[in-house]
């Protein structure tokens, strides 16, 4: 009974499994078949046009997701292969990108529409805005998201981002601006910079306008754009216009950013010991000339002769004299110096730069403002210089009714910056940096400044006297004590 009830069992089992598999499996090869139909590419071609219907040339046309696209003709027209299901994508500037999706035509006309937000940018040209389409002039614009915003200055963020203009900056000190050239240089005895003008009003050469601010900067190459301000603009114009509030919302933003500045190269210079030794060779060379030329015996013995007897063989005491604790006159050799400094070092740091910017935005349909603070500290790679800036902003507009609107800009500017003098060696202190003996220390041993080492020296040994002009001359408020002479 048991046995016959297996085979009886069994049998409708095995037929209903290999009934069900049956049809999966025919299902599955259609399916398959259906998907390499799919995937076979076509081949199409088309002409692509504007509303006007007038052929466009060099429209971008591509594959979407893939390498595959081509451009259209003089006369628009294309061919393109694609998968039918593929996204074909069509681009082309001042138009809307336009995304057609392939349904295995062999013909695909596409009409794209224009950008009207493109063509009605307005661009500033002085005394109007017109729209970017109609500006005939030579004008350049930039945007506040095309400025380098972590640059310090204006002039600064503007490098590289104008064809045409001129943008160096000649100083590494934080409280010298950018020299921008427009036009070049047109004149031997006038000033070729540009004129500023922020929001309307014109501004002097020393823009230090906080670079978050900014919503655009026109630049109006062209002597038609820049007539209306007259012989001020004879150098070009630069056009600065601050960001303002919008209908929303009001929004608190704040942005701290940090840098540091430092030397690109040092000037690779003598030691203490290298000096030394250049100074003995160079004094012991001198006095040996001197005796020649006077007709008296020479011998090297006489380079163990001491100042005094030097002195009194020749006279002229600061080209022979040689500083007893560099030189062991009895055996002729340097004695090491004890102090070995690198004025390099002394002179420039690392400098750091904080700037702290806080904004609040909005505003109703009648009523918009602009509120912005900025706080900006800078110090100079040179030890007690830097600059300490302080912008604030506020830009009120208000809608009276539809044909009465009126507006208020109000912007305050601190800057305080501490500045050393710049020129000959005995004038500043780069220079000085760079022929000021490394034998002598910078500090006393009670950390204080050392002063009048060379200068003190200067009468018996010929030690050019360079220390007035050291950073801090005459600035008795100086960080950490690094002021007066060195």
């Amino acid at each position: 009974m048991k046995k016959t009830f297996t085979r009886t069992f069994m049998g409708p089992v095995l037929s209903v499994v290999v009934a069900g598999l049956m049809p999966s499996y025919a299902a599955s090869a259609s399916k398959e078949s259906v998907q390499l139909i799919q995937q076979t590419p076509v081949t199409f071609t088309g002409v692509v046009t504007d509303q006007q219907d007038m052929p466009l040339p060099g429209v971008s046309i591509s594959v979407k997701g893939t390498g595959n696209g081509t451009v259209t003709d003089q006369n628009g027209a294309f061919t393109l292969t694609a998968a039918p299901g593929s996204t074909i994508v069509f681009s082309f500037i001042g138009f809307l990108t336009q995304e057609v999706t392939l349904s295995g035509q062999s013909t695909l006309n596409v009409q794209l529409k224009e950008d009207m937000y493109m063509l009605n940018e307005v661009v500033a040209v002085g005394y109007q805005t017109v729209r970017r389409s109609d500006v005939t002039g030579a004008i350049s614009n930039v945007k506040a998201e095309e400025l380098n915003l972590s640059a310090p200055t204006v002039g600064q963020s503007l490098v590289g981002k104008v064809a045409g203009v001129q943008v160096s900056q000649v100083s590494g000190a934080p409280y010298v601006g950018t020299k921008i050239r427009v036009r070049g240089v047109g004149s031997i005895n006038a000033s070729s910079d540009p004129l500023y003008v922020i929001d309307g009003y014109p501004a002097g050469n020393d823009v230090f306008i906080n670079p978050n601010d900014i919503e655009s900067i026109d630049i109006l190459k062209d002597a038609a754009s820049a007539a209306i301000y007259g012989s001020r603009a004879a150098g070009g114009v630069v056009l600065i216009t601050t960001k303002r509030g919008k209908e929303g919302k009001g929004r608190l933003e704040y942005d701290y950013q940090f840098g540091i500045h430092q030397l690109s190269k040092k000037i690779d210079l003598l030691n203490a010991e290298e000096f030394g030794q250049l100074m003995i060779d160079a004094r012991n060379g001198t006095y040996r000339d001197l005796v020649v030329n006077a007709g008296k015996p020479w011998s090297d013995a006489m380079y163990s002769d001491d100042n005094a007897t030097r002195i009194a063989n020749v006279g002229n005491a600061s080209a022979v004299s040689i500083p007893t604790y560099l030189y062991d006159f009895p055996s002729q050799r340097l004695i090491k110096p004890q102090y070995d400094t690198d004025w390099q070092d002394e002179l420039y740091r690392n400098a750091a730069m904080h700037r702290h910017n806080l904004s609040f935005t909005g505003g109703t349909q009648s009523m918009r403002y602009a509120l912005s603070g900025g706080y900006q500290k800078q110090e100079g790679i040179i030890v007690s210089t830097g600059q300490e800036r302080l912008n604030f902003r506020a830009n009120l507009d208000a809608d009276v009714n539809s044909r009465l609107k009126v507006g208020a800009n109000l912007a305050l500017t601190s800057a305080d910056s501490r500045e050393v003098q710049e020129g000959r060696f005995n004038q500043g202190p780069i220079l000085g940096a760079l022929v000021y003996m490394p034998i002598f220390r910078a500090y006393n041993e009670d950390g204080s400044l050392a002063k009048n080492e060379a200068a003190s020296q200067s009468a018996a040994y010929g030690f050019q006297n360079i220390e007035p002009g050291c950073p801090g001359q005459g600035n008795t408020d100086q960080p950490e004590g690094r002021a007066g002479h060195l």
